[in-house]
């Protein structure tokens, strides 16, 4: 990774995404020409809408740097959600200019747009970003000691060396030690998602570009919990993660986008046992972030790990969920 830097991987990441988007286009049998014009859109806006959203997420530090801190992409800080922006967006431009259904483009840009995003978490390695725990203190017999972590992990090694080297751990250039490499973790988990989103034929226009959306926001919600890095905070505290209090708001947008789309009629009997179990879902991945942060006193014997399995497996539901009532949407009206 280190020939590269972040500005480059950036880059290939983007070059990888649209030659996919190539194929995608022919698959969903798209007007020639829709890929190009959908790429001349998309990097610019996307790139630029995730550097403007990362800074204004920082506004009193934005304000500080200048205006010049806006074009220092190099320095890292790109905001997921700026690139999604960027990208409706200009699906939506490619829409008017070539006569075609806003839908049809979005899915076909689905796939693609999550391979840019795993590969671009992977190429957080190269910003010094996308690291949690230390692996020493993560096994350590002492970081069960209340007066220190509060407990960790169930496992606990005598030796963790094994573990601090690539892929697991990264080396955190600010304090020297070896930490969890939560973006290359999260890349594969997006490269998965990826291949899942090639394999999925929506009923309706617009349905994978949906799901696509979904599991972006579970993918971001993931990512912020494990990350022990620059994480964007919200509150006096500082304990809210902007990321995931976003992806919340994505995830919800996307169950009910799903609803509306449900068969008609839509019966209660076909909504609240999903909306039951979203909800529930949602709750558990907050509760599980306040327990990780020790702000519930009656959860704080849960080892870390488990709080993040748990945050996992919520998050998985949630997209469950959403998939189920996806699979009831109706199909287009020829």
């Amino acid at each position: 990774m280190a020939p590269f830097t972040y500005g480059i991987w950036i880059a290939v990441s983007a070059l990888a995404g649209m030659l996919l988007l190539i194929v995608e286009c022919r698959k969903g049998a798209l007007k020639k020409g829709t890929a190009s014009w959908l790429a001349l859109f998309s990097l610019p806006l996307a790139l630029f809408g995730a550097r403007l959203c990362f800074c204004l997420s920082r506004f009193s530090w934005f304000m500080e740097k200048g205006l010049g801190w806006l074009f220092s992409i190099q320095d890292g800080g790109l905001m997921m959600y700026g690139a999604l922006a960027g990208l409706l967006l200009s699906a939506l431009l490619t829409s008017r200019v070539t006569s075609q259904p806003f839908g049809k483009i979005l899915d076909a840009a689905a796939a693609p747009g999550m391979l840019t995003l795993a590969l671009g978490r992977i190429g957080d390695l190269a910003a010094g970003l996308g690291y949690g725990w230390p692996i020493g203190d993560w096994f350590s017999v002492d970081a069960m000691d209340p007066d220190e972590f509060s407990g960790m992990s169930l496992f606990h090694l005598e030796d963790a060396s094994f573990f601090e080297r690539l892929p697991f751990a990264v080396e955190d250039n600010y304090y020297g030690d070896m930490r969890w490499a939560v973006c290359i973790l999260v890349g594969v988990i997006g490269l998965v998602l990826c291949a899942v989103l090639l394999g999925m034929r929506g009923r309706k226009a617009g349905d994978r570009g949906i799901m696509g959306i979904a599991m972006t926001a579970v993918l971001t919600v993931v990512c912020e919990s494990l990350r022990q890095d620059d994480v964007t905070r919200w509150g006096v505290a500082g304990v809210v993660k902007a990321g995931e209090v976003i992806s919340a708001v994505v995830l919800l947008l996307c169950f009910l986008i799903c609803v509306l789309r449900m068969e008609k009629p839509r019966k209660p009997s076909h909504i609240w046992p999903y909306g039951a179990l979203f909800v529930a879902s949602m709750g558990l991945v907050m509760a599980m972030e306040f327990a990780l942060e020790k702000k519930i006193p009656f959860l704080t014997w849960m080892p870390m790990d488990v709080c993040y399995l748990l945050v996992m497996a919520a998050s998985a539901d949630m997209v469950l969920m959403i998939g189920e009532v996806w699979k009831r949407s109706a199909t287009d009206k020829k």
